[in-house]
């Protein structure tokens, strides 16, 4: 008897090995527990998880067992495990336990044998913050841990629905999740950053080896001065500071800029803020160029419909002299930041003492003047608010001798890792679509199983950039062009197509994978031994 089975594999088999290499789930069973009752464990219930949003199917968490009922299950966990055993109780009691034992804690544990397994460098720990938005009315939590999903200030844009906050940090060295804790949706990047920095204090000054905070803006705040004194931290002092202008405009009349690089630019300043001795950098460069181009030139599009707008009412009306009309003109032209008057003329209205029409003798009761004005750009003023706004300022409190100017801004750079975290958290191919949990202490469970899935994400990511490092060899990408420094979402692309398929064959049972050409070859070995062997690859 003859009988054929085909299961979708993809890259769900690069996906699984790594959750495996890493013992993900038997590092959660450990913290988690093992119950006889239950046919699966809590470890492999959150690795579903992190398939699952992998796969990035947008398919909710309640269609977990219909993501799995075509793919081979004995390949990504074990014999005996079934679609159906990954429903949404046994998911949802998986996120309960994550939550009592401590989702922050738990994803902090994890990541540090991460780091070590991997060995990945936490020189640069990079902060930051995002809000995810939820729809739907939540239910009370008797938890009183639980964070509060509330209104706030959303950075999604969207303040008409209810929220939580995630905070992240992660390392320069692959974006590779150091921790995460989820807080209440009206929590401000302030009080957050204050507190972090205050539990920071003794972890980093207990490494063995020199760590640095890096953060944006946000982070460097007067209250939270007393803190950051005794932390090594990185961070773009804030606009609003009056200091921050004058800095700049001083270093752009001074012109003394040491080139980092063709794109980018910076002076020194060594001066005391906040109580602290620092060392402020103002950086100008190329990109922020383009970028302020763009903004100052929507600025000025703005700024022209306005002053046609008042120009329209004031050549309404009528003045009793000149002066007073080109004084007019002369307050308005003070508002203007990106534009100036390019000609004015006046044109007189005279007003006779008597009715009907005016003769050469009509006598002339009084003149009034009305006022036309036409306005230009105002080039020199846009060229300097153009390098204004190409500049940023960084601040450090960590000597020169420790960090020089260059790698105080490549450590600054590297705030991208945490902001394409975020991006990733946030595709709507991810998880987003699963934030349908409605009890507060489930939904910080699924927060923290997100950042698990970003570590496995971050992680394979890096072993492969290295790999292609290592063998100095190039993949296409996505236009065809090679490059050593692929994204893995989109080496996840190549890689579909590949299917097992099962023969049984008088009682003989071969598994052929199907789907492969050189190129994906060429990629799952550079994933090592394990991938090759779910693929049925030779490793050499």
């Amino acid at each position: 008897m003859e009988s054929v089975s085909v299961e979708r594999l993809d890259h769900l088999g690069v996906v699984a090995s790594v959750i495996k290499d890493l013992r993900i789930i038997e590092m959660l069973d450990a913290r988690l527990g093992l119950h006889d009752q239950e046919e699966i464990t809590a470890g492999e219930a959150v690795a579903g998880m992190i398939l699952n949003g992998l796969g990035f199917s947008d398919r909710p968490l309640t269609f977990t067992p219909q993501f799995f009922a075509n793919k081979p299950l004995v390949l990504l966990f074990r014999e005996g495990v079934d679609a159906e055993m990954f429903n949404r109780f046994t998911l949802g009691r998986s996120l309960d336990e994550v939550s009592s034992y401590g989702c922050d804690l738990l994803l902090s544990e994890l990541a540090l044998a991460v780091c070590a397994h991997e060995g990945i460098v936490q020189r640069f720990n990079h902060l930051d913050t995002t809000s995810f938005s939820l729809t739907g009315a939540d239910i009370p939590d008797s938890d009183e841990h639980a964070i509060a999903i509330t209104y706030g200030y959303s950075k999604d844009h969207r303040p008409d629905l209810k929220q939580a906050v995630l905070e992240l940090m992660v390392s320069q060295d692959g974006g590779v999740p150091l921790l995460s804790k989820s807080w209440d949706g009206n929590t401000s990047d302030i009080e957050i950053f204050q507190r972090r920095a205050q539990a920071l204090l003794e972890t980093l000054k207990n490494s063995p080896s020199p760590r640095y905070l890096v953060a944006d803006s946000k982070l460097y705040h007067e209250g939270n001065a007393a803190h950051l004194k005794s932390l090594g931290f990185i961070t773009r002092i804030p606009q609003t500071l009056k200091v921050v202008s004058q800095v700049i405009r001083q270093a752009l009349e001074m012109d003394t800029w040491q080139r980092l690089d063709e794109q980018t630019g910076y002076q020194r300043l060594e001066l005391c803020h906040f109580g602290m001795e620092q060392r402020w950098l103002v950086v100008q460069s190329q990109a922020a160029a383009w970028r302020a181009e763009v903004t100052l030139s929507k600025a000025q599009k703005r700024e022209h419909e306005a002053i046609e707008h008042q120009l329209f009412h004031l050549q309404a009306q009528r003045f009793e002299t000149p002066q007073l009309a080109q004084e007019a003109l002369a307050a308005l032209g003070k508002k203007w930041k990106y534009h100036q008057v390019e000609s004015s003329h006046l044109l007189a209205h005279k007003r006779y003492a008597t009715k009907g029409r005016p003769t050469p003798k009509t006598p002339i009761k009084a003149t009034e003047w009305q006022l036309h004005a036409r306005v230009r750009p105002d080039v020199e003023r846009l060229q300097q608010a153009k390098q204004y706004h190409a500049c940023f300022v960084l601040g450090t409190n960590i000597g020169a001798d420790e960090l020089s100017d260059a790698e105080v801004i490549a450590g600054y750079k590297g705030q991208a890792h945490a902001e394409g975290g975020f991006r990733f958290l946030k595709d709507p191919l991810f998880f987003v679509s699963s934030l349908f949990v409605k009890k507060p202490c489930r939904i910080q469970g699924l927060l923290m199983v997100m950042t698990l899935a970003l570590l496995v994400y971050s992680v394979a990511q890096r072993r492969l950039r290295q790999a292609l490092a290592r063998q100095n060899e190039t993949i296409p990408n996505q236009i065809n062009q090679p490059t050593g420094r692929p994204t893995l979402r989109w080496i996840f692309q190549v890689l579909e197509g590949m299917e097992r398929v099962r023969l049984m064959v008088d009682g003989q049972i071969r598994d052929l994978i199907t789907g492969l050409n050189e190129v994906k070859i060429k990629i799952l070995r550079l994933f090592g031994e394990h991938v090759c062997h779910v693929y049925q690859l030779p490793s050499g």
